[in-house]
C-alpha cells in the first residue's frame, strides 16, 4: 500500500508555485496603479495646457518672451507649469513651449506641448 498524502518535496514546489504567482500578482497591481495615476496626470495636464494657451492667446497683454513659472491654483494641487516664449524667424510668431509637473518633487510625472502662437 502507498502512503496517503504529500511529501515534503511537493509541498515545498507548490508553495514555491504559489508564492511566485502572488509575487507576479502583487507586482501587476503596483503598475496597474501607476499607470492609472499616469493616465490621470496626462488627461489633467493636456487640458489644463488647453486652457493655459487659450489664455495666453486670448491676453491682452503683450507676449513677453522668456521663461515663467507657477502653478494652476488650489483646484490643482501639486500641478506646476514652466512656460518659455522664443521669437522665431517669421514676424511676430512665437514658440511657446509649456512643460507641465506633478508630484512633490517636481517631477515625478512630467509632460510637454509646443505651440506656435501670433502676437
Amino acid at each position: 500500500m502507498g502512503a496517503k498524502g504529500f511529501t515534503l518535496i511537493e509541498v515545498l514546489i507548490a508553495m514555491l508555485v504559489l508564492s511566485i504567482s502572488f509575487m507576479w500578482l502583487l507586482k501587476a497591481q503596483g503598475q496597474g496603479v501607476e499607470m492609472a495615476m499616469r493616465s490621470k496626470f496626462l488627461t489633467t495636464s493636456t487640458l489644463l495646457a488647453q486652457k493655459h494657451v487659450a489664455d495666453v492667446r486670448s491676453s491682452d497683454e503683450p507676449i513677453a518672451p522668456g521663461r515663467h513659472d507657477g502653478d494652476f491654483g488650489e483646484d490643482y494641487p501639486g500641478y506646476h507649469y514652466v512656460e518659455d516664449i522664443e521669437a522665431t524667424p517669421m514676424s511676430g510668431y512665437y514658440k511657446y513651449t509649456l512643460n507641465i509637473y506633478w508630484g512633490p518633487e517636481r517631477g515625478d510625472f512630467e509632460t510637454e506641448f509646443i505651440s506656435f502662437i501670433l502676437e
